[in-house]
């Protein structure tokens, strides 16, 4: 089995998570004093639902995927994805990215996370921490699913990547 770390952050997506961590936890702090004082329920409502949002984007955080002859698994901080080897058509990778667009999700808070929509794979499931490492797993029965991988090569093992200008 073959494992590679994949929490590298570009450059832009580690400094809008630096800034939006920072004016998050600011903003829950405030509130959270806010709401001490005067026992407003809207702030309390407000500070709860700020709280919950800021950690369930921390739940979809990438770690590292892990490759072996019959299986792909994509280790998220919550939980593991996956991906049996017979559920796999393709493996394509884009060294300058992809364009796409945010359905729901965090577009730069600790990457590119959620539901997306491209031109080039439709609707997917995107964990992307650098965009110059995007590769598409695209699967027979599912929505593909977007990866950022330093060391692509990984996936040689399961099936032949497919190069992308």
């Amino acid at each position: 089995m073959q494992t590679t770390p994949f929490l590298t952050l570009s450059p832009t997506i580690k400094w809008v998570t630096i800034i939006a961590s920072l004016i998050l936890l600011g903003s829950i702090v405030y509130l959270g004093y806010m709401w001490f004082n005067t026992r407003n329920i809207g702030m309390l409502i407000t500070l709860i639902l700020m709280t919950v949002i800021t950690f369930g984007t921390l739940i979809i955080v990438p770690r590292k995927v892990s490759v072996n002859q019959e299986n792909i698994n994509i280790h998220l901080l919550a939980y593991k994805i996956n991906i049996p080897k017979d559920e796999i058509l393709k493996i394509e990778h884009y060294p300058h990215g992809i364009e796409s667009y945010r359905i729901a999700g965090a577009g730069g808070f600790f990457g590119n996370l959620g539901l997306f929509t491209s031109p080039v794979c439709g609707k997917h499931f995107s964990l992307i921490t650098d965009p110059k490492d995007a590769c598409i797993i695209t699967r027979k029965t599912k929505m593909p699913i977007v990866v950022s991988v330093k060391d692509y090569s990984v996936f040689n093992i399961i099936v032949p990547i497919e190069e992308k200008n």
